[in-house]
């Protein structure tokens, strides 16, 4: 047993011809955020410190994981530059995943119909259970560290709208104006939408000016997702996911990144973290799944994983899921899933698309 983690940039109907500007600033995001992970791991964090950190990550980090002997080599010396940065004294602070406008997640999150942005996060530990979870949020920076006060500083699960955004206030989180949060990419992005009149999927390329493009066969469709599993060293498990939801969504639809079992769910056999259609994902309670084939099938973590996917209508589904053994596995029934994942025993994995030669278009990818 060691530690391991696995994230995601969301899953879905990613063509093979996506231009090299939208892919590689997110295969780059997610190699600097697994750096970022796996030295948090090896540094002694724990699972659930290294999901958030993934995820969001906006608060200070310990001088401990960003000291030197955390990276001893002179490559290691140059990854720790990359990753600190002084703000407002000694305060050192990591921006990533939410803070990346190439993901739908934080700064970067689609628009609803109405032009703004709702946000929504949610994180668990396994070992306790504890949860929490928040959505329709417009102004905090970072929503993934608000569900987490919500699990360690309140009686309740699951905060939204201007309860979560009062709750944000009382803690002192960061805010930000609700403009810094909307890209001109994604006022376009929803300007085609409503222009189609549909709900529009995540990394679809915008169309050429008079270019009519097919609506996808579900119209609720959506990618960009953010979310990582972590097993730590001592056999803890956590996840946390984090989500703008759908372009040109109904203002007040929540999908399923803020409900436990559903986009999010870790226990003491496994941490899951799910992207794809949130309407599929809630009806099939994928992530929960995955964790009672393990409890009530003796099913490994990689053939839960294939069998939950298999279940859910083809493109709609893709998760990333780490066992208390650490074992890992990104599975997803789309065309393609950002994803990578890093092992203590060595493996690394970065990827977008799955082998269109195996599963006839499923793709499993599990890491021992």
């Amino acid at each position: 047993m060691g530690w391991a983690l696995a994230l995601h940039g969301g899953a879905g109907d990613v063509p093979r011809t996506l231009p090299a500007e939208s892919r590689e600033p997110r295969l780059a995001a997610l190699r600097r955020c697994l750096d970022i992970g796996t030295a948090a791991l090896r540094a002694g964090r724990s699972a659930l410190d290294v999901a958030e950190l993934v995820v969001r990550v906006l608060r200070p980090l310990l001088p401990s994981f960003l000291s030197p002997a955390t990276f001893p080599s002179a490559a290691g010396g140059a990854a720790r530059a990359r990753l600190i940065r002084p703000i407002r004294g000694r305060e050192l602070q990591v921006r990533e995943l939410e803070d990346c406008p190439h993901f739908n997640a934080g700064r970067g999150s689609v628009l609803t119909a109405a032009g703004t942005v709702e946000m929504e996060a949610c994180v668990m530990e396994g070992a306790t259970l504890r949860c929490g979870a928040v959505s329709g949020l417009s102004t905090v920076a970072n929503a993934v560290s608000l569900a987490r006060l919500v699990m360690e500083k309140t009686p309740h699960i699951y905060l939204a709208f201007d309860g979560a955004e009062a709750f944000a206030r009382e803690q002192g989180v960061e805010t930000k104006d609700p403009s810094h949060f909307i890209t001109d990419h994604n006022v376009e992005r929803l300007r085609q939408a409503k222009e189609a009149n549909r709900v529009q999927i995540d990394y679809t390329q915008p169309m050429k000016e008079g270019q009519q493009a097919p609506p996808p066969a579900d119209d609720n469709s959506q990618t960009g997702t953010v979310g990582c599993v972590a097993v730590d060293a001592a056999g803890n498990l956590a996840t946390a996911t984090s989500t703008g939801g759908l372009v040109n969504k109904m203002a007040g639809r929540i999908g399923d990144t803020p409900v436990v079992g559903a986009g999010t769910y870790a226990n003491a056999l496994c941490a899951v973290s799910a992207t794809g259609k949130g309407e599929e994902i809630i009806r099939h309670t994928v992530a929960r799944d995955v964790a009672a084939l393990m409890e009530h099938c003796s099913l490994p973590l990689s053939d839960a994983a294939a069998r939950v996917v298999a279940a859910a209508p083809r493109g709609t589904v893709g998760l990333v899921a780490v066992s208390r053994q650490g074992e890992l596995c990104m599975a997803h029934n789309t065309t393609a899933m950002f994803r990578a994942c890093a092992t203590e025993a060595g493996h690394v994995e970065v990827g977008i698309w799955a082998d269109v030669d195996a599963n006839d278009g499923e793709s499993v990818s599990v890491a021992l």
